[in-house]
């Protein structure tokens, strides 16, 4: 059974689904935030832009997880499909009302939150911590283990995305993939595809 099933149950019961083409947005920072989503298919990027242009993406929400349900009033970023993408929209003022008598309810979504601060930190560690090739490593790695088989792993997002992930260039993304491929730890089969082949 999933950690969050009353979540997944609520959603089941009251959301609707909505399609996105590659590259739509979602949600737009600064909007409000007046529901939220549970990922069915594809890979959501989300992001913040400074004032002087510069991307972040802090993570790429994928199949079975959920997307905004640590903003309350507007958001504080931006979701964009990185494929094609389907989610189920659930009305905020509905899991409020859910949260209000459902104890079991406001559990699941604390400890959905506590988890996204442990991803953010950890991430953070790893930005000033660990060399490109690592950050790349884990971030492969953690992808890979979202997804189901033991096949190579196809790529949705572009390297420009992965490296406004993990804090490189795009340049520096594509020297950090053949530094990976040298020491052993993945199989390249293209540009977009790969396999884990070895641990740190």
């Amino acid at each position: 059974m999933s950690k969050y099933s009353e979540m997944h149950a609520l959603f089941e019961a009251h959301s609707f689904d909505k399609h996105f083409q590659p590259g739509s947005t979602i949600l737009l920072h600064g909007d409000p935030a007046d529901a939220v989503y549970l990922v069915v298919s594809g890979t959501v990027r989300c992001c913040t832009v400074d004032a002087e242009g510069h991307r972040q993406i802090f993570t790429f929400t994928k199949r079975g997880e959920f997307l905004g349900l640590s903003d309350l009033v507007v958001w504080h970023f931006t979701a964009e499909s990185v494929d094609h993408v389907i989610v189920k929209s659930l009305p905020r003022t509905t899991l409020e009302q859910a949260l209000a008598v459902n104890l079991t309810l406001r559990e699941e979504v604390r400890a959905h939150i506590s988890a996204l601060l442990q991803r953010r930190e950890k991430q953070l560690l790893a930005l000033i911590s660990s060399k490109g090739w690592e950050r790349l490593y884990e971030f492969l790695k953690d992808f890979a283990a979202s997804r189901s088989g033991d096949g190579y792993i196809a790529l949705p997002m572009c390297r420009r995305d992965i490296g406004d992930h993990i804090g490189l260039s795009m340049e520096s993304v594509s020297r950090a993939f053949t530094e990976l491929k040298r020491r052993g730890l993945i199989d390249l089969h293209s540009h977009e595809k790969y396999k884990i082949t070895g641990d740190l």
